[in-house]
């Protein structure tokens, strides 16, 4: 657990901010090599800044709605900026990250299904920086292990999981925590693995065109909701589910019914072309 990194002219580098960026760059960078490679217009970098700016207006409303009475019930409003204290819930973030991007791109008239098929690849490299920051910052932190288990970690006293387990009564302050699972390192490499799977499936245009996101959210929201049951940090709901666990739930009912449709469609049809770029860039 590294919350603070190191310090620049005394101003503290944290550990999961810095994710986030390293994230977001890695993202970009796989992105434009691929709609590149693809003859699709130029704009990710553009695209890139409105679903960041969209995603956190999205993943902090989304958190402060969600811990409203904890955490914010007696502060002002303007503790809703307050991002650099923690706080975004990433289905919140995805969902208004990609209204943001069709929109965007709705508004300069590029082709939807093709942009979000390159983000499809590129997005899982994101999500994982996401989680290692989380395991830099010590949240969203895993249940209890056995003792002998091998991937068993342990955090510092100043940690949200050792805070916990002291809170709980399961431990006295000062003693050693009882070893968690790093349920932050299950989900990074879950994403991972997603973004080589939907590199070779989708960036070899092996599905129809404009499945990629849809297998993406697919995928993510099972492997979400089988890792989210081993996480500690989030109450249960009245469906005995986590809040996550539920709208797991519903993302891959959603879009696996959307990918029923599509592969219904366009059977036989996988590797559909690209559009036709003219000289200035316009997709058609």
């Amino acid at each position: 657990m590294r919350p603070v990194l190191f310090e620049i002219f005394g101003m503290p580098i944290h550990g999961y901010g810095l994710m986030i960026v390293l994230g977001y760059l890695l993202t970009l960078y796989i992105a434009v090599r691929i709609a590149r490679s693809w003859g699709l217009a130029d704009v990710i970098y553009d695209l890139g800044m409105v679903m960041l700016l969209s995603g956190i207006l999205g993943g902090r409303t989304f958190f402060y709605i969600l811990n409203y009475s904890e955490q914010f019930q007696d502060r002002s409003i303007l503790a809703f900026l307050m991002i650099w204290e923690g706080g975004l819930v990433l289905y919140g973030g995805v969902t208004a990250g990609c209204l943001g991007a069709l929109l965007y791109l709705k508004w300069k008239k590029l082709s939807v299904l093709d942009f979000m098929d390159v983000l499809s690849i590129a997005a899982p490299i994101g999500l994982a920086f996401g989680r290692l920051g989380c395991f830099m910052n010590g949240c969203c932190f895993g249940m209890v292990c056995g003792e002998n288990y091998p991937l068993g970690v342990h955090f510092p006293q100043a940690s949200a999981p050792y805070a916990h387990q002291v809170a709980a009564g399961w431990i006295q302050l000062g003693e050693v925590m009882e070893p968690i699972h790093p349920a932050q390192l299950y989900q990074a490499a879950h994403d991972i693995l997603l973004t080589f799977l939907l590199l070779w499936y989708v960036g070899k245009r092996y599905s129809p065109r404009g499945a990629g996101m849809l297998l993406l959210w697919f995928l993510y929201g099972i492997g979400r909701f089988f890792i989210e049951g081993l996480r500690n940090d989030t109450p249960l709901t009245f469906t005995g589910l986590t809040v996550s666990q539920n709208y797991s739930v519903v993302v891959v009912i959603l879009f696996g019914g959307l990918l029923v449709w599509v592969y219904a469609r366009y059977s036989g049809k996988s590797g559909l072309p690209l559009p036709v770029i003219h000289e200035k860039g316009e997709n058609v």
